[in-house]
């Protein structure tokens, strides 16, 4: 019976380049994908520079010192501005999905 010897993992990547630590979202954050039923509400803090994704269905978002409101539905996105408050609530009969990513 012949056998062959095992090599680790990493001995059978062609790239032997160092790679790149992928990049971490912070904290403040949580979760960078949250499914929110119709009506339940997510609040952040601290997120500044953040960007929202919608991935599906529709929400309403608000944030500390912006008068205007955000109506979102999916493939649209929007840029935390300020370091306060966010609060997104899912519209409608179907669960939303947001995507969190750091800037």
């Amino acid at each position: 019976m012949n056998t062959l010897p095992l090599s680790p993992l990493s001995a059978l990547r062609r790239d032997r380049s160092p790679q790149a630590a992928a990049p971490r979202l912070p904290l403040e954050l949580g979760p960078p994908t949250v499914a929110l039923a119709p009506t339940e509400l997510l609040c952040r803090r601290g997120v500044a520079g953040a960007c929202v994704q919608v991935q599906a269905g529709r929400v309403w978002l608000t944030e500390t010192d912006d008068a205007q409101d955000h109506f979102l539905a999916a493939g649209e996105q929007h840029i935390v501005r300020g370091a306060g408050q966010v609060v997104v609530e899912a519209l409608g009969p179907e669960v939303a999905v947001l995507t969190w990513l750091a800037r």
